[in-house]
């Protein structure tokens, strides 16, 4: 993290990609467990459990920048917008049919995970040392 041109903290690229797997895999957890703990309709429940498994899927995936069952870092970016996205459009097809519950929960996940996807810092390189040496 730096400061910004006014002094304010630039999160802009503050997470590793490591952190965002985590990160990511609790935002599935949630997909997964939220819906059913608050009562939503079925429909929301299975659109809870596809977009949890997609989530912890991509978390997974992105837990080392090589080897077997990962993705190259480049793609991740793409496929964490593409399911901020899903998860707004399901906000606005929950909406619709007038689940309000229910597109409250995934417009605000998805606000999360489109937040996720723009403060994490997508290249596989070493972090930088946070103490001098």
């Amino acid at each position: 993290m730096t400061l910004g041109k006014f002094g304010f903290v630039n999160f802009s690229r503050a997470i590793s990609p490591g952190l965002r797997a985590g990160l990511l895999v609790a935002v599935g957890s949630a997909l997964f467990s939220v819906p059913f703990a608050i009562g939503l309709s079925m429909a929301a429940i299975a659109t809870g459990l596809v977009a949890g498994i997609v989530a912890i899927g991509l978390g997974l995936a992105g837990t080392a920048p090589e080897g077997r069952g990962t993705i190259p870092v480049s793609a991740h970016a793409a496929y964490d917008v593409g399911l901020a996205i899903g998860l707004a459009l399901s906000a606005v097809a929950f909406a619709v049919t007038g689940e309000v519950a229910a597109a409250a929960f995934f417009f605000v996940t998805g606000l999360i995970q489109l937040t996720l996807s723009a403060i994490t810092r997508y290249s596989a390189g070493p972090a930088h040392p946070s103490f001098p040496q």
